[in-house]
């Protein structure tokens, strides 16, 4: 398993969309086959169907591309981890008499001291120039995950791809299968609704860990995976009849 997440990792490095477009394909092509696989040992069809697996291999490969442009469109968008800097801490000046006996001697030409370092003159070497200022903030820290973030990647998620996405998968199955106006729109009827309110009951609780624990490159092939299950049931209820 380690060694192809490896190459996995690698062909992604390389080309990222090709590498999504070819895992997803065969990972939704498995989804399909494993529905046909339990069909055909329930009885419920007569031989394997090639051509229905091509459909969800071809339909699984055009999506992966959209769905890495989409996983970072979210990372991007909605960042789990807002970036703090720590404020410097404010130097206060101390006169020259302050200073232990000799030190002084020590001392740059023009410096002033100051608790927490010695900041050298400015003003182009002028005596009595002010003293530096903090170059900027101080070195970032990681802040801790935002529920309210995350909640938001699962609701745009959920909300705005998944109904589009589903919308394409109907529609493409439809016009590979080579179904006419009024079947289509049979379908979106009597399937549309019905497999979007299953969707809600599944995903937002898998999406929230794949967002929270499994890094960019790893969230299409990972959804596919965790998604075989989801595939044969969107098989089973796409092949039904419209009347049903």
């Amino acid at each position: 398993m380690s060694a192809l997440l490896r190459v996995y990792s690698r062909s992604f490095e390389r080309r990222p969309y090709l590498t999504l477009c070819i895992a997803n394909g065969l990972l939704m092509s498995l989804g399909d086959v494993s529905a046909q696989v339990m069909g055909l040992s329930n009885g419920m069809q007569m031989a394997f169907d090639l051509e229905r697996t091509s459909r969800f291999a071809m339909f699984g490969a055009s999506m992966g591309p959209l769905g890495g442009a989409w996983n970072k469109f979210l990372e991007v968008n909605f960042p789990l981890r807002i970036q703090q800097k720590q404020q410097p801490v404010p130097m206060q000046k101390v006169k020259i008499d302050d200073i232990i006996p000799g030190l002084e001697k020590e001392l740059p030409k023009n410096a002033r001291l100051e608790r927490g370092g010695i900041a050298p003159g400015v003003g182009g070497g002028n005596p009595g120039g002010a003293a530096a200022q903090p170059s900027g903030l101080g070195p970032t820290v990681e802040a801790p995950v935002s529920v309210a973030q995350l909640a938001k990647r699962v609701a745009a998620d959920q909300l705005g791809m998944a109904p589009i996405s589903l919308f394409i998968f109907l529609f493409s199955m439809s016009l590979l299968e080579g179904l006419n106006g009024d079947e289509t729109r049979e379908r979106f009827k009597n399937q549309y609704f019905s497999i979007l309110f299953v969707n809600w009951q599944i995903w937002p609780l898998f999406q929230l860990f794949n967002f929270r624990f499994v890094p960019l490159r790893y969230r299409v092939p990972v959804g596919s995976i965790a998604g075989i299950l989801w595939t044969c049931f969107l098989s089973v209820k796409t092949q039904q009849k419209s009347a049903a």
